[in-house]
Order: C-alpha cells, then sequence, then structure tokens
C-alpha cells in the first residue's frame, strides 16, 4: 500500500478518535435510588463460627421482631434453619402481665 494511502486511512482512525473523545455522556436522572435499602430493618449478626442469626426489626416487614438462626452445613454447602424466635412478642406479654 501506498504512503498515500496509509495517511488517509491514519487520518480517519484520527477523525474516528477524536468524534469518540468528544462525544458528550449521557446523563439519567434518577428519582429513587439505584437498588433497594435493605439497611433499614434487618441485620444479620454471627454466632458462633458456622451459626448466625438474622433479625428482622422493620416495623413494616410483618415480621417484625423475628429471629432465624441458621447454621452452616459443610457436607451440602448451605444454611439450615436452626430455630426462629420473636422477641416482640414475649415483650408484649411480659408488658401485659404487669
Amino acid at each position: 500500500m501506498s504512503d498515500n494511502g496509509m495517511k488517509k486511512i491514519m487520518i480517519g482512525i484520527l477523525i474516528c478518535l477524536i468524534i469518540i473523545a468528544l462525544k458528550p455522556t449521557p446523563s439519567f436522572e434518577q428519582n429513587y435510588p439505584p437498588y433497594p435499602d435493605v439497611s433499614n430493618g434487618q441485620s444479620v449478626v454471627q454466632l458462633t463460627e458456622d451459626r448466625m442469626a438474622i433479625v428482622d426489626n422493620g416495623m413494616d416487614s410483618g415480621m417484625y421482631g423475628e429471629v432465624i438462626v441458621l447454621e452452616f452445613d459443610e457436607n451440602t454447602n448451605t444454611f439450615e434453619l436452626i430455630g426462629t424466635y420473636n422477641y416482640i412478642e414475649d415483650y408484649y406479654d411480659s408488658q401485659e402481665g404487669q
């Protein structure tokens, strides 16, 4: 290929790169958070090396006051349910007795 043809190709590539570099970036207007906020209402607490508890303290969750205890089974690589407990029910029961 001649030097003249190579210059045209190089100039074309340079023009394309300049267009890409100067292209405006799109803007997105969001009236909502980009991901759901799960920080208010649930807590994960590690009890032992292979046990954890999930505490639901979200007032509008439908499971308010529920504590779910899970244990990790190394054979199946899954968490198994050990038990549940609702501390709110016990709190209100103890308040009614006073």
